[in-house]
């Protein structure tokens, strides 16, 4: 059977090798005038995609580094990447509505979970009706009534971290519990379900959510199964499928439910769900989907945006927060300009919950925060499908390629953050003083993208970001770990989203009486 299976394989890849070959020449003939390193077409990265995903971050780093004063070019089998560097050229074509499509390799995510959600979606019409509908779950007076629950899981987090902490050592592991924190978190705001994440809950979303996630992870790092003909014989494909078929379900039930509710709520109060109440209590993202869902807007979309937030919310701000806490652990000048601010802001009070007029006034901390960002930006690459031969800076660059944005290189470039004697992989949350800022092009600086197609819950991570991160340092001192003395010993991983490798230690003492 085995042997069977080999010469189909085989023999479809020999048949598509000469199929590209014939229709990609002209392609080749364009992209031959593209500066980049030395690799034949068919072959050219496969050694640095073969690599594992720690040390791949580290050669990419290398490749880009000696590029990064124009554009450049890398072939991996049939598909020709084109990396962006300057951010003028950034800047064109994140603002470009000729480049709203994203590239093919979020097909990966688009087949999962994700479906249609509008991180994945490439129907531009489509995806521009839901991204109108979607963004009204994120209005303003929403993102405030979320604080509430963003302070309580942190206080939680806070008590977890203490009780996790080594007796002796004080030493703490903090991303798996800042990573159930932040799950709990999204769960609640988007769905309204507890999870109970943070106190050992077993939920079977949480649990296929992971499952998921590291498939995208294993096609990511064995670039064949990219294609949905060859990954159709790998094992972890079932494994896949049964986890989205409890996912799906899940979040359908969750949708039921909410359409039970809100119907039932119509009746008794003749109430339309869209008028102004105070009295009101908090809204999911459900609700507010649901409330639209007669703006065509089909369950099934309701329930690919849900993910979607769901995984966006989580991913993001468990990797940062993570980072956040272990940066001023390895800044103790730092941490306590965070915490003078927090006294001030809170007059010493330390177990006042935290308001919206509070996180408006947490200057230094947004500039913690920002800086964190730039260093571990948790979408690392993005990437954008070329529909027609573009000019792209001095080069022309043919139809059919994949325009490459990294802001993980790009935010840590001599170019853009050299000016300092401290270089630009230096933590300093100076680099966004108003000055600094302005001074830089603004394009040198992408950790949510930006233009039309940029994350549309950046607000929703900066509230609850600030939120963890104050109550954290209020209630907390964390210093370095012996495990990790310095910053440069914090292991990432490249995979579909920035990951940490072997998890984020620091010290934790609780601080003393006020």
């Amino acid at each position: 059977m085995w042997l069977l299976t080999f010469t189909v394989l085989l023999g479809v890849l020999t048949i598509t090798l000469i199929v590209i070959s014939i229709k990609g020449r002209r392609r080749r003939i364009i992209a031959n005038q593209i500066p980049g390193p030395e690799g034949s077409f068919m072959v050219g990265m496969l050694p640095l995609a073969l690599q594992g995903a720690e040390q791949k971050i580290k050669s990419a780093q290398n490749i880009y580094r000696t590029y990064e004063k124009s554009i450049f070019k890398l072939w991996l089998f049939s598909n020709l990447y084109i990396i962006l560097t300057l951010p003028e050229d950034i800047e064109f074509v994140l603002t470009n509505p000729k480049f709203l499509r994203k590239s093919k390799e979020y097909m990966v995510l688009q087949q999962s979970i994700m479906g249609q959600g509008i991180f994945t979606n490439d129907d531009i019409n489509k995806w521009k009706v839901n991204r109108k509908l979607v963004t009204k779950g994120f209005s303003f007076k929403l993102l405030k009534e979320f604080i509430p629950i963003f302070y309580g899981e942190a206080l939680v987090l806070a008590e977890i971290l203490k009780i996790n902490s080594d007796s002796t050592s004080k030493e703490c592991d903090v991303s798996v519990p800042i990573s159930m924190a932040t799950m709990e978190m999204i769960g609640k705001t988007a769905l309204g379900v507890t999870f109970n994440a943070q106190k050992g809950g077993c939920n079977r979303f949480v649990e296929n959510l992971l499952i998921a996630m590291h498939t995208w992870e294993y096609r990511m790092t064995h670039p064949w199964f990219l294609s949905s003909t060859l990954f159709q014989f790998s094992s972890i494909k079932r494994k896949h499928d049964r986890s989205q078929e409890i996912i799906n379900q899940f979040t359908d039930e969750i949708i039921k439910t909410k359409i039970l509710e809100v119907n039932e709520s119509r009746s008794a109060n003749g109430v339309n769900p869209d008028d102004e109440d105070i009295g009101r209590t908090t809204k999911t993202l459900t609700e507010i989907f649901l409330e639209n869902s007669h703006e065509n807007m089909s369950l099934e979309q309701i329930r690919d945006e849900l993910v979607t937030v769901m995984i966006g919310g989580q991913e993001t701000t468990a990797l940062v927060n993570a980072c956040v806490i272990f940066m001023l652990a390895h800044h103790q000048d730092v941490q306590d300009k965070v915490f003078k601010e927090q006294e001030s802001i809170f007059s010493g009070d330390r177990n006042r919950p935290a308001t919206y007029n509070d996180l408006l006034q947490m200057e230094y901390l947004e500039r913690v925060i920002k800086e964190t960002l730039r260093i571990f930006p948790p979408l690392p690459v993005f990437g954008r499908h070329l529909d027609e031969d573009t000019t792209i800076g001095k080069h022309l660059c043919p139809a059919g390629s994949t325009l490459i944005i990294s802001p993980l290189f790009l935010h840590t470039s001599p170019l853009h953050y050299g000016s300092t004697a401290r270089g630009p992989a230096a933590f300093d949350p100076d680099n966004f003083l108003p000055e600094a800022y302005h001074g830089r092009h603004p394009y040198a600086y992408v950790p949510f993208s930006t233009g039309p197609r940029n994350c549309i819950g950046f607000k929703y991570a900066m509230l609850q970001m600030k939120t963890v991160a104050s109550t954290l340092v209020r209630h907390h001192r964390f210093l370095p770990s012996d495990r990790c003395p310095t910053p440069d010993r914090l292991r990432l991983v490249f995979l579909s989203t920035l990951k940490l490798a072997d998890g984020c230690y620091v010290k934790v003492e609780p601080r003393g009486p006020e």
